[in-house]
């Protein structure tokens, strides 16, 4: 087995975010199924049916999720909660690049309001048979290292070790502060209302 040189992280936006919405809307499914009685019955069952279709949703979105391992015979491109993979050798690809995609998720209600943005990654692998693979997962961190070492072995530069980086949970925690501020947040929603669900049912 080739060694691996390199292994991606997905952004913590999507695998703890979605991981922690797909938790949420699963506990907020139970709990509208608990408090549909009587007269609430059909508003009750519609919001189950909401938070369903949610919870699938983000479920599938966490499944999608792709990594890269690099080691000196290609990149491999793997779901990361699934075994399945797709080798690629170094001459199949022509370029590895990344853009910045900007989503407005609130626009602001006045002249005088920026609104708010959600900054994206998207990093496209250009193969030579006019291909291209989109991945969502890499971070800018993740993507200058995958570059470097992708140009590093292309051009076979001599000896190539494994990368190790030593602040990396320091790193990852910087680059991730207000997504974990948020996990943090729905979690502690979902485990109250998982309680109150457990409280009322005894």
């Amino acid at each position: 087995m080739n060694e691996i040189l390199y292994k991606t992280k997905p952004r913590l936006i999507l695998s703890g975010g979605l991981f922690s919405s797909f938790i949420f809307s699963f506990v907020f499914m139970l709990f509208c199924l608990q408090v549909s009685t009587g007269e609430n019955k059909i508003v009750g069952y519609l919001f189950v049916a909401i938070f369903s279709l949610f919870s699938i949703l983000c479920l599938y979105q966490l499944i999608k999720i792709k990594i890269l391992k690099i080691s000196k015979n290609g990149i491999e491109i793997k779901k990361y909660l699934l075994p399945q993979k797709r080798n690629l050798k170094f001459e199949e690809i022509k370029t590895i690049k990344q853009s910045e995609v900007k989503t407005r998720i609130y626009p602001g209600v006045n002249m005088f309001e920026k609104g708010y943005l959600l900054y994206n990654y998207k990093t496209t692998i250009s193969l030579k048979n006019s291909e291209n693979i989109e991945l969502m997962s890499l971070s800018e961190t993740d993507f200058y290292e995958v570059e470097k070492l992708f140009f590093k072995l292309k051009r076979k530069e001599g000896k190539i070790r494994k990368i190790e980086n030593k602040f990396s949970l320091t790193l990852f925690i910087l680059e991730n502060i207000g997504t974990l501020i948020f996990i943090i947040i729905i979690n502690i929603l979902s485990i109250g209302l998982l309680v109150e669900i457990i409280k009322n049912s005894c």
